[in-house]
């Protein structure tokens, strides 16, 4: 059994030995083809079991993403009643701009003030219950 890993170990670090020398060769032929800013990748390090190892990422959580606060409870459905009061028959679309919402936040406004019974489908957008 141990000659079974020990000529698998070998076959691999050959095998890591002719990608290298290969990552090589085309990082060369790169820079020959006009592309002389080119720098050659790091080399990625290798554990002591002869595995390469997961270069760790450089993101943090979050980093993505701006920060906006968070709207205080109710205050989105009053924006949305304000908006409809304000222009009857505005689609979700309209309604979603004029409050700074994405559409799917304002279909779910709308679905909880429809269920809530105050507002009411008006052609192809929504106006206040009379």
């Amino acid at each position: 059994m141990p000659d079974t890993l020990d000529a698998a170990r070998r076959l691999i670090e050959s095998r890591l030995t002719e990608i290298r020398d290969e990552t090589s060769k085309l990082e060369r032929a790169l820079t020959h083809l006009g592309e002389g800013d080119v720098e050659p990748r790091p080399r990625r390090k290798v554990s002591a079991a002869g595995t390469p190892t997961r270069p760790k990422s450089k993101r943090r959580a979050g980093s993505g993403a701006k920060a906006t606060k968070r709207a205080s409870r109710g205050q989105r459905r009053e924006e949305l009643l304000a908006a409809i009061e304000a222009t009857p028959g505005a689609r979700p679309s309209e309604l979603a701009e004029t409050i700074g919402v994405r559409p799917t936040q304002v279909s779910v406004l709308i679905a909880k003030a429809r269920a809530e019974r105050l507002i009411v489908r008006s052609g192809k957008g929504y106006e206040l219950k009379s």
